[in-house]
């Protein structure tokens, strides 16, 4: 299979590069659709600085789809990062620099969404991450 180039969006950008570290649960960038139409997404977060040295930190990236301003919501897709006693199945401790990538869709279970963001939501003693991230819309 061959690669592929996914471009920068300048619209779809979440959090950019040099911006300063979170360290409580926060949300990024909204993305709205005008229709609700299935879309495919990928989404890359790149590390540029995380804090895992209390050895409890855990940060969990959520992508939240909705139709109603977020009062509901639904979860298409997740992501887990921190130290490794926290990780599920043990995975190796993140450090600086790793990039990662979340595809996920605007429809689940037959439903599709409009409205779609995404949280950080941070733990641990001294939690503090600055991921630059971005989505890009993909090939169906």
């Amino acid at each position: 299979m061959p690669n592929k180039f996914y471009p920068f969006d300048k619209r779809l950008e979440h959090r950019a590069i040099g911006s300063a570290a979170l360290t409580a649960t926060t949300t990024l960038a909204t993305i709205s659709q005008r229709v609700a139409m299935r879309t495919a997404y990928l989404t890359r977060i790149m590390l540029e600085s995380i804090d895992v040295s209390s050895g409890n930190e855990l940060y969990t990236f959520v992508v939240e789809v909705s139709n109603d301003s977020f009062t509901t919501v639904e979860v298409a897709g997740m992501l887990t990062l921190g130290h490794s006693s926290v990780r599920q199945s043990g995975a190796a401790s993140n450090v600086a620099g790793q990039l990662y990538e979340m595809m996920w869709e605007t429809e689940i279970a037959g439903v599709v969404y409009k409205d779609a963001r995404i949280r950080v939501i941070a733990a641990g003693t001294t939690p503090s991450i600055a991921p630059a991230t971005y989505s890009t819309i993909m090939d169906c």
